[in-house]
């Protein structure tokens, strides 16, 4: 009757970003046991147990080595002075060879303090800078000080916790079941009786780790990894609740503990701290594949204290890396108008036949409902019926003129279970029925006619009341009934197009889209997710603030790029020119162009390291795009270079809603060992293929972009920096066609930074 919005993409738009299944990852409690002596025993009915004591602390001291450098380069900003220095003295202070925990714990509130005091100088920094916008710098590097030093004190801090708890109980008991050999030989026989679903078995690539496990010494690498990512695989986010409680009914407790057995190394706290410094100094592949073993090693560990540091790791240094904000005023924005409807009207009422038609008007609205844990949302479309219809009995004719005025409510859930509609549809209406002329069958009768159409005038009269209850309801049911129908049904295709167009193609990259953030306020619809899979790094950085008020913002991070550029086949593999343009082009669901190619281009073979074969990095207002080759080769018979590495830098210029990425040649840079002028003129050729000087990308979708008139909107906020690209959309303003990033900052505070959380 009304409901013709479920027919509408709007909903498509609304949910697509949304996870179908997610689940935390399960944490084991630790096992604890205490003992005042130097024997102790325990029994395990999996197994013999071995126990061993540790009584002595490591003497911990973190060295920041790559927090140091970054203060220290920023001596130039004045309004650092004292504070680098007492800050760098702190830091000094932490490197002692004797430092007890409570002078630690002293010292990292003190640098807690500075960080706060960081926070504060950098928004005397950024008024100065907004004045003075070629000092534009200084406010971002200041401005990113306080989070450098608490995402470090996070970690810090929960070492200290560790420690401090050894240090108070003195001793710690560990235990296994047996040493490396009778470990893995248990596990692999618990698993050949286990039953697992050959589908399921698949899935968890159990063939690989037990083939691993029976031909592999104790305490390999090889094995180590596959029990890290058989156990990824049973508490993956992707799993709903009946996949992931089915996978924890099969596999058994025992076969769980002997996997994190294997999939764990002795913490290395020291290590831990060199890994971050590392990564922080030079965030890569390499330097993140190895934190992420850290982190590997925490994360299936049952030490109270280090799974807390893995959860710190998780928090500060793989954290959402895409966020999308939709305001409320933009969701409505995209609701189409929708035509009358005419319906005819046939139905049988106190034994009369009703006939007639009914014109129906609809619109839609979607309200947001403030929540932080989930989105709600709620459905609403207000219409009219109005009515004209034919009564009829074997007397009567009677004639009536219906009007009714509906809303009908209908609440939406998103939340990391999926998309439900949440309990029944709300209907009220208001009906009235007129009554335009009766006609009997004794109108041939004068008198008889008159009196008959008097009496029946008179009765419908005392009915009324009931008359227009009975319509009311009608009303009511029937748009519940439609509401209910059409949600269902469409929330079902949402469910099947997200997970055919957006999540079925990052699992098959072995990317894992975990929602960290699902809200809703009174304004906006806010998603924030991280991509990337259990082996990669993610977000380390304090985004850019958004404006609230916006139609729509995104904050994209380098590392979501850069995590799905690692899953497309590129690392250590080689391609000639054309074969990598067709490559990418598939990656990404480009067409082939159309312009020729330079004969020598056409030859040129292209060898990617292993590890960041292709770097995106968003810095300085700018994109930089980075090929890292093993090796070039231009021509059959030509030269070969080893280890050279292309870079073309691009800046961002805002056009109207569309964004234009123009080459900066300043930026364009050929690097390798001993290269001469000659070489890079001829390397040169292929970067001219690869890297076009201009590319224009829209800043919202095309099937958006479509729903509403795009004439009337502007890119508001523009931000490269810290590793983040952050664009918000809004109504148009005055303002002039073309605006660069720098006069962005120069006319507001985009610059501002918050916390990720």
């Amino acid at each position: 009757m009304l409901i013709r919005f479920a027919r509408n993409a709007f909903l498509g738009f609304l949910f697509a970003t949304v996870s179908m299944a997610s689940n935390g990852l399960a944490k084991q409690a630790a096992q604890h046991a205490h003992f005042n002596d130097e024997t102790a025993t325990l029994s395990n009915g999996g197994g013999p147990v071995w126990v061993t004591f540790q009584s002595e602390l490591r003497n911990y001291r973190p060295s920041p080595d790559a927090l140091i450098q970054q203060i220290e380069s920023l001596a130039f900003v004045p309004e650092l002075g004292s504070w680098s220095s007492e800050t760098l003295a702190l830091l000094g202070q932490l490197s002692q060879e004797e430092l007890g925990i409570s002078k630690t714990r002293e010292l990292y509130d003190r640098l807690e303090t500075q960080a706060n005091l960081a926070r504060d100088i950098s928004e005397v920094v950024r008024e100065r800078c907004e004045s003075s916008p070629e000092t534009k710098y200084d406010y971002c590097e200041v401005a990113r000080l306080s989070y450098r030093i608490k995402r470090r004190l996070a970690i810090w801090n929960t070492i200290l916790d560790s420690k401090s708890a050894l240090e108070n109980d003195q001793q710690t008991v560990t235990h296994s079941f047996g040493t490396g050999s009778v470990s893995q030989q248990r596990l692999l026989d618990d698993l050949a009786e286990s039953n697992i679903d050959p589908a399921w078995r698949d899935y968890l690539m159990l063939e690989s780790l037990e083939s691993l496990l029976a031909n592999e010494p104790p305490e390999s690498s090889k094995v180590r990894t596959a029990a890290r990512e058989v156990l990824a695989r049973i508490y993956s986010p992707v799993l709903n609740n009946e996949q992931a409680s089915y996978l924890i009914s099969v596999i058994r407790p025992y076969s769980l503990q002997l996997l994190k057995e294997i999939a764990t190394l002795p913490f290395d706290e020291m290590e831990l701290l060199r890994r971050i410094e590392n990564y922080e100094s030079n965030p890569s592949s390499l330097t993140g594949y190895y934190l992420n073993d850290q982190y590997q090693n925490l994360l299936w560990s049952e030490t109270p204290g280090e799974i807390a540091m893995a959860k710190a790791i998780e928090t500060h240094y793989r954290n959402a890396n895409i966020r999308l904000a939709f305001s409320e005023r933009l969701i409505n924005r995209l609701l189409p108008k929708l035509p009358e409807i005419e319906q005819p009207v046939d139905q049988r009422i106190k034994g009369a036949r009703v006939l007639g038609k009914s014109l129906i008007s609809n619109q839609l609205r979607v309200n947001l409902i403030p929540d932080e844990s989930q989105i709600q949302l709620n459905l609403e479309t207000r219409g009219d019926v109005q009515s004209d219809t034919v009564a009829k009995t074997k007397v009567f004719k009677l004639t009536n003129l219906g009007r009714a005025n509906f809303e009908v409510f209908q609440n939406i859930m998103i939340n990391e279970e999926g998309i439900e509609a949440v309990g029944d549809p709300f209907a009220r209406a208001k009906a009235k029925q007129s009554l335009v002329g009766v006609e009997s069958g004794l109108d041939n009768h004068p008198i008889l006619g008159k009196l008959a159409r008097k009496l029946a005038k008179n009765n419908l009269k005392r009915e009324a009341p009931e008359t227009d209850r009975m319509y009311k309801q009608t009303v009511e049911s029937s748009v519940e009934e439609q509401m209910r129908e059409q949600v269902a049904e469409q929330l079902q295709v949402v469910r099947e197009l997200a997970y055919t167009k957006l999540f079925q193609p990052l699992f098959r990259m072995d990317l894992e889209p975990e929602p960290k953030q699902l809200s809703t306020t009174e304004n906006q619809m806010v998603v924030r997710y991280r991509i990337g899979g259990r082996d990669q790094m993610a977000a380390n950085t304090a985004r850019p603030l958004d404006n609230a008020d916006s139609l729509m913002s995104f904050q994209l991070h380098q590392s979501a790029v850069n995590n799905a550029i690692s899953r497309i086949g590129l690392n250590g593999n080689k391609f000639t020119v054309d074969e990598l343009i067709t490559h990418l082009q598939e990656f990404v669901g480009a067409e082939n162009s159309a312009e020729p190619r330079p004969k020598s281009d056409r030859h040129a073979e292209i060898g990617f390291a292993y590890f960041d074969p292709i770097l995106v990095e968003f810095q300085d207002d700018q994109l930089r795009v980075t090929l890292n080759l093993r090796s070039l080769k231009i021509g059959d018979k030509g030269k070969v270079w080893k280890n050279v590495s292309l870079t073309a830098a691009y800046r961002f210029v805002r056009d109207g809603m569309k964004i234009q990425l123009q080459q900066n040649d300043d930026g364009t840079r050929i690097r390798g060992k001993r290269l001469r002028f000659s070489d890079k003129a001829a390397i040169s050729t292929v970067m001219k293929v690869l890297f076009k000087k201009e590319y224009s990308v829209a800043s919202l979708p095309e099937k958006l972009a479509q729903r509403i008139d795009t004439s009337q909107l502007e890119i508001s906020q523009l931000s490269v920096s810290d590793g983040w690209l952050a664009v918000s959309v809004d109504d148009r303003e005055i303002k002039t066609a073309q605006e660069t990033v720098l006069d962005i900052f120069r006319t507001s505070t985009s610059r501002k930074l918050m916390n990720r959380r």
